[in-house]
C-alpha cells in the first residue's frame, strides 16, 4: 500500500499523473463566505427591468448578456473576463444536474463559434440574462425548447460555503 503512494505521488512529481501538468492545473475557485446566501445572484435580480445595450455594462446604460454576468461578479470582488466566450474558459465545468445559483450559464448562437449568450443560474431550473436587443434583464428558466436546444455548458466560479 505504501509503495502505491509513493508511486502516485513519484508518478504527480513527473506530471504523468493526471490529465494535465501540474503546474497548468486550475486555480482553486475563490469562496463565499458561510453567511452569503448568493450575492451573485442578489445583484443580477437587482437589474431585472434593465435594458438591454449591445456592449453595455452599467445600471445607468444598460447590458448585453455578459456585461450583466461581468457587473453582478464585480459587486462580490470577482473580476470576469468581459465578453462571452472568454467567461467560457474560467472556473470550473459543471454538469447540467448541478448547477447552482451563481453558476454561469452558456448558450450557442447562430454565426461563428464565440458567438455565445451567458447567464447567471439563480438555481439549477432557471437563469437571470439581459437576452438581446430590445429586451430586459429577467429571469426565466431552463427549461423551455430554446434553451435547451442552445444549451452547451456551465461554469462554476465561487464555490459556496466557508
Amino acid at each position: 500500500m505504501a509503495r502505491v503512494g509513493l508511486l502516485a505521488l513519484l508518478l504527480l512529481a513527473l506530471g504523468l499523473g493526471g490529465c494535465a501538468p501540474a503546474h497548468i492545473a486550475p486555480e482553486p475557485l475563490p469562496t463565499l463566505s458561510q453567511g452569503a446566501r448568493n450575492p451573485v445572484v442578489a445583484a443580477a435580480r437587482s437589474l431585472t427591468g434593465a435594458p438591454y445595450k449591445w456592449g453595455g455594462e452599467s445600471p445607468q446604460t444598460g447590458f448585453d448578456c455578459s456585461g450583466l454576468t461581468w457587473w453582478a461578479y464585480r459587486q462580490v470582488g470577482v473580476d470576469l473576463p468581459r465578453v462571452s466566450y472568454d467567461q467560457y474558459e474560467v472556473g470550473h465545468p459543471v454538469g447540467r444536474r448541478d448547477i447552482g445559483p451563481g453558476d454561469l450559464v452558456f448558450f450557442r448562437l447562430r454565426g461563428n463559434r464565440k458567438n455565445m449568450h451567458v447567464g447567471i443560474a439563480t438555481d439549477n431550473d432557471s437563469f437571470i440574462h439581459s437576452p438581446s436587443s430590445g429586451g430586459r434583464v429577467r429571469e426565466e428558466p431552463f427549461d423551455t425548447p430554446y434553451w435547451r436546444e442552445h444549451y452547451i455548458g456551465a461554469r462554476r466560479v465561487l464555490r459556496s460555503g466557508g
